[in-house]
Protein backbone atom coordinates (compact mmCIF):
# COMPACT_ATOMS: atom_id res chain seq x y z
CA UNK A 1 0.00 0.00 0.00
CA UNK A 2 1.26 3.38 -1.24
CA UNK A 3 1.78 6.25 1.47
CA UNK A 4 -0.38 9.21 1.22
CA UNK A 5 2.02 12.25 1.53
CA UNK A 6 0.58 15.62 1.58
CA UNK A 7 3.30 17.70 0.36
CA UNK A 8 2.78 21.97 1.38
CA UNK A 9 4.35 24.19 -0.97
CA UNK A 10 3.86 22.29 -3.61
CA UNK A 11 4.05 25.03 -6.65
CA UNK A 12 7.56 26.42 -5.46
CA UNK A 13 10.31 24.88 -7.08
CA UNK A 14 11.49 22.09 -4.64
CA UNK A 15 7.55 21.26 -4.50
CA UNK A 16 7.48 21.04 -7.57
CA UNK A 17 10.85 19.11 -8.32
CA UNK A 18 9.52 16.22 -5.76
CA UNK A 19 5.87 16.18 -7.17
CA UNK A 20 7.60 15.27 -10.67
CA UNK A 21 10.19 12.87 -8.94
CA UNK A 22 7.84 10.88 -6.80
CA UNK A 23 5.00 10.59 -9.63
CA UNK A 24 7.58 9.07 -11.61
CA UNK A 25 8.87 6.54 -9.34
CA UNK A 26 5.20 6.03 -9.20
CA UNK A 27 5.77 5.34 -4.96
CA UNK A 28 3.14 7.49 -3.02
CA UNK A 29 -0.34 8.62 -2.92
CA UNK A 30 0.01 12.67 -3.39
CA UNK A 31 -2.10 15.36 -2.24
CA UNK A 32 -0.88 18.52 -3.08
CA UNK A 33 -1.43 22.45 -1.49
CA UNK A 34 -0.48 25.71 -1.96
CA UNK A 35 -1.87 29.24 -2.03
CA UNK A 36 -1.38 29.34 -5.82
CA UNK A 37 -1.73 25.86 -8.32
CA UNK A 38 1.15 24.66 -9.77
CA UNK A 39 2.31 24.70 -13.50
CA UNK A 40 1.74 20.52 -13.52
CA UNK A 41 -0.54 18.74 -10.93
CA UNK A 42 0.08 15.19 -12.97
CA UNK A 43 -4.01 14.61 -12.20
CA UNK A 44 -3.03 15.08 -8.33
CA UNK A 45 -5.64 16.25 -6.17
CA UNK A 46 -4.96 19.92 -5.43
CA UNK A 47 -6.16 21.86 -2.97
CA UNK A 48 -5.54 25.87 -3.05
CA UNK A 49 -5.73 27.40 0.56
CA UNK A 50 -4.25 29.90 3.14
CA UNK A 51 -1.63 27.15 5.64
CA UNK A 52 -2.48 30.18 8.41
CA UNK A 53 -6.07 29.39 7.85
CA UNK A 54 -5.96 25.98 10.48
CA UNK A 55 -9.96 24.96 9.38
CA UNK A 56 -8.65 24.88 5.99
CA UNK A 57 -5.30 22.90 6.79
CA UNK A 58 -6.84 20.08 8.97
CA UNK A 59 -8.90 18.15 6.80
CA UNK A 60 -6.13 17.27 4.28
CA UNK A 61 -4.28 15.56 6.87
CA UNK A 62 -6.85 12.83 7.26
CA UNK A 63 -5.69 9.62 6.28
CA UNK A 64 -2.30 11.00 5.76
CA UNK A 65 1.19 9.33 6.30
CA UNK A 66 3.64 11.84 6.26
CA UNK A 67 3.30 15.59 5.67
CA UNK A 68 6.44 17.13 3.71
CA UNK A 69 5.89 20.82 5.07
CA UNK A 70 7.87 23.00 2.05
CA UNK A 71 5.23 26.23 2.56
CA UNK A 72 6.47 29.38 3.52
CA UNK A 73 7.87 32.42 2.24
CA UNK A 74 11.30 31.51 1.68
CA UNK A 75 12.60 34.79 1.38
CA UNK A 76 15.73 35.96 3.39
CA UNK A 77 14.19 39.41 3.30
CA UNK A 78 10.42 38.69 4.39
CA UNK A 79 9.11 40.93 6.56
CA UNK A 80 7.47 39.95 9.54
CA UNK A 81 3.86 41.09 8.50
CA UNK A 82 4.46 37.68 5.83
CA UNK A 83 6.54 35.79 8.14
CA UNK A 84 4.25 35.42 11.07
CA UNK A 85 1.17 34.03 8.96
CA UNK A 86 3.11 32.02 6.46
CA UNK A 87 6.22 30.66 8.53
CA UNK A 88 5.43 31.07 12.11
CA UNK A 89 1.02 30.31 12.18
CA UNK A 90 1.32 28.02 9.17
CA UNK A 91 4.00 25.77 11.14
CA UNK A 92 1.98 25.27 14.04
CA UNK A 93 -1.24 24.53 12.14
CA UNK A 94 0.66 21.68 10.46
CA UNK A 95 2.01 20.54 12.90
CA UNK A 96 -0.58 20.26 15.08
CA UNK A 97 -3.22 19.16 12.24
CA UNK A 98 -0.97 16.31 11.32
CA UNK A 99 -0.77 15.34 15.32
CA UNK A 100 -4.57 15.51 15.23
CA UNK A 101 -4.96 13.52 12.36
CA UNK A 102 -2.48 10.81 13.52
CA UNK A 103 -0.61 11.45 10.90
CA UNK A 104 2.63 9.11 11.65
CA UNK A 105 5.41 11.91 10.79
CA UNK A 106 5.86 15.48 9.80
CA UNK A 107 9.47 16.77 7.69
CA UNK A 108 9.86 20.40 8.17
CA UNK A 109 11.67 21.83 5.25
CA UNK A 110 14.23 24.16 7.53
CA UNK A 111 17.29 25.81 6.78
CA UNK A 112 20.49 26.46 6.46
CA UNK A 113 19.34 29.87 7.96
CA UNK A 114 19.29 28.99 11.26
CA UNK A 115 22.56 28.72 11.58
CA UNK A 116 24.00 31.40 9.09
CA UNK A 117 25.56 33.71 11.86
CA UNK A 118 28.62 31.25 12.05
CA UNK A 119 31.40 32.43 10.32
CA UNK A 120 32.11 30.88 6.72
CA UNK A 121 35.08 28.82 7.78
CA UNK A 122 33.37 27.44 10.32
CA UNK A 123 31.72 23.79 9.42
CA UNK A 124 28.93 23.82 11.91
CA UNK A 125 27.81 20.79 13.05
CA UNK A 126 24.05 20.01 14.42
CA UNK A 127 24.97 19.84 17.81
CA UNK A 128 25.93 23.36 17.47
CA UNK A 129 23.55 26.40 19.06
CA UNK A 130 21.75 28.08 16.26
CA UNK A 131 22.74 31.29 15.10
CA UNK A 132 20.22 32.82 12.74
CA UNK A 133 20.83 36.42 11.09
CA UNK A 134 17.58 37.36 9.87
CA UNK A 135 14.23 36.95 10.96
CA UNK A 136 13.41 34.22 7.94
CA UNK A 137 16.32 31.99 9.92
CA UNK A 138 14.81 32.27 13.17
CA UNK A 139 11.22 31.19 11.99
CA UNK A 140 13.05 28.48 11.07
CA UNK A 141 14.49 28.03 14.16
CA UNK A 142 10.75 28.55 15.68
CA UNK A 143 9.87 25.71 13.16
CA UNK A 144 12.19 23.62 14.75
CA UNK A 145 11.54 24.05 18.31
CA UNK A 146 7.88 23.27 17.26
CA UNK A 147 9.13 19.90 15.96
CA UNK A 148 10.92 18.83 18.87
CA UNK A 149 8.13 19.91 20.99
CA UNK A 150 5.54 17.96 19.19
CA UNK A 151 7.77 14.49 19.14
CA UNK A 152 8.01 14.80 22.57
CA UNK A 153 4.95 14.86 23.81
CA UNK A 154 2.74 13.53 21.15
CA UNK A 155 3.22 10.20 19.23
CA UNK A 156 4.42 12.18 15.90
CA UNK A 157 7.18 11.71 14.09
CA UNK A 158 9.09 15.12 13.18
CA UNK A 159 12.28 15.32 11.47
CA UNK A 160 13.88 19.08 10.48
CA UNK A 161 16.00 19.09 7.24
CA UNK A 162 18.18 22.00 6.73
CA UNK A 163 18.41 23.26 3.15
CA UNK A 164 20.89 25.20 1.54
CA UNK A 165 21.53 26.91 -1.45
CA UNK A 166 19.58 24.89 -4.22
CA UNK A 167 20.04 24.76 -7.93
CA UNK A 168 19.48 22.58 -10.91
CA UNK A 169 22.31 20.01 -11.18
CA UNK A 170 23.20 20.71 -15.01
CA UNK A 171 23.26 24.57 -13.58
CA UNK A 172 26.54 26.74 -14.69
CA UNK A 173 25.98 28.19 -11.28
CA UNK A 174 27.73 24.55 -9.93
CA UNK A 175 30.57 24.47 -12.34
CA UNK A 176 32.13 27.53 -11.39
CA UNK A 177 34.01 28.71 -8.09
CA UNK A 178 30.84 30.46 -7.06
CA UNK A 179 29.76 32.52 -3.67
CA UNK A 180 27.55 29.75 -2.65
CA UNK A 181 29.02 26.34 -3.79
CA UNK A 182 29.95 25.18 -0.04
CA UNK A 183 26.26 25.50 0.71
CA UNK A 184 25.27 24.20 -2.46
CA UNK A 185 22.56 21.54 -3.32
CA UNK A 186 21.08 19.90 -6.03
CA UNK A 187 16.60 19.26 -6.28
CA UNK A 188 17.86 15.73 -7.46
CA UNK A 189 19.33 15.49 -3.85
CA UNK A 190 17.20 17.36 -1.99
CA UNK A 191 14.45 15.21 -3.56
CA UNK A 192 16.63 12.39 -2.20
CA UNK A 193 16.71 13.42 0.98
CA UNK A 194 13.26 14.30 1.58
CA UNK A 195 12.53 10.59 0.46
CA UNK A 196 14.87 9.38 3.11
CA UNK A 197 13.60 11.06 6.01
CA UNK A 198 9.92 10.35 4.66
CA UNK A 199 11.53 6.44 4.74
CA UNK A 200 13.21 6.77 7.98
CA UNK A 201 12.22 3.88 10.32
CA UNK A 202 9.39 5.06 12.74
CA UNK A 203 11.14 4.71 15.52
CA UNK A 204 13.33 8.13 14.48
CA UNK A 205 10.83 10.25 16.64
CA UNK A 206 12.54 13.72 16.26
CA UNK A 207 16.14 14.84 14.51
CA UNK A 208 17.92 17.89 12.23
CA UNK A 209 19.79 16.67 9.49
CA UNK A 210 21.92 18.87 7.24
CA UNK A 211 20.67 18.90 3.64
CA UNK A 212 23.84 20.02 1.08
CA UNK A 213 25.21 18.21 -1.54
CA UNK A 214 28.69 16.36 -0.60
CA UNK A 215 30.63 19.39 -1.78
CA UNK A 216 34.38 19.46 -1.45
CA UNK A 217 34.01 22.29 1.39
CA UNK A 218 30.72 22.30 3.11
CA UNK A 219 29.85 24.79 5.50
CA UNK A 220 27.06 22.18 7.11
CA UNK A 221 28.42 19.08 8.18
CA UNK A 222 26.72 15.85 6.93
CA UNK A 223 28.35 13.09 9.00
CA UNK A 224 25.19 12.38 10.66
CA UNK A 225 22.80 10.90 8.29
CA UNK A 226 22.59 7.45 9.89
CA UNK A 227 19.02 7.48 11.00
CA UNK A 228 18.32 8.07 7.44
CA UNK A 229 20.12 5.68 5.77
CA UNK A 230 23.53 7.53 4.91
CA UNK A 231 22.56 9.72 2.17
CA UNK A 232 26.05 11.29 1.72
CA UNK A 233 27.29 8.07 0.58
CA UNK A 234 25.73 8.78 -2.50
CA UNK A 235 25.63 12.74 -3.05
CA UNK A 236 27.54 14.30 -6.06
CA UNK A 237 30.83 16.32 -5.57
CA UNK A 238 31.40 19.20 -6.62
Amino acid sequence: MKRKILLTGASGNIGSFCTKNWVEAGGYDLVLTDVRPPQESYGLPFHRLNLSDFAAVRPLCEGVDTVVHLGADPSMQATWESLLPNNVIATYNVFEAAHQARCRRVVFASSINAVLGYPSEVQVHIDQPIRPINLYGATKVWGEGVASSYSASTPLSCLCLRFGWVVDRDSAAINQDVQFLDMTSTYHDIAQFITKAIEAPDGLKYGVFHGISNNRYKRLDIHHFAPIARLRATRRRF
